[in-house]
């Protein structure tokens, strides 16, 4: 019976905050605008571009390391030779990223910029 008390107190306190929440007149806006949302944007693709780089530069080397310890296997030589074109793949699909955005740009902008405002 003290532990159904207990758990009543316990979910009391739990919605206290939210029911003192509840009394607020107004609701806080976001107060995006069109400018602050490209910026994100802009940041989030130079993320993702740079992740994309940093991982195909490491795919890159690591097939130069696979080609170097092969010794002579061919199963292990066709490993590697993929691991490169993977990397290699997925630079082309960073740089690809930056050139669609500045493509999507200069069809809804006047395409000066890098980003349209």
């Amino acid at each position: 019976m003290k532990k159904i008390k207990y758990l009543g107190i316990g979910l009391a306190m739990q919605l206290l905050p939210m029911i003192a929440f509840a009394q607020t007149p107004q609701i806080p806006s976001v107060g995006w605008t069109k400018g602050s949302v490209t910026n994100f944007l802009r940041q989030l693709l130079e993320w993702f571009g740079g992740i994309l780089f940093f991982i195909g530069i490491f795919m890159i080397l690591w097939a130069a390391f696979k080609y170097m310890t092969a010794g002579g296997d061919d199963t292990k030589i066709e490993s590697a030779k993929k691991s490169l074109i993977y990397g290699l793949v997925g630079i082309g699909i960073a740089i690809l990223a930056f050139g669609v955005w500045q493509l999507v740009g200069s069809f809804l902008g006047d395409g000066s910029s890098y980003f349209w405002m």
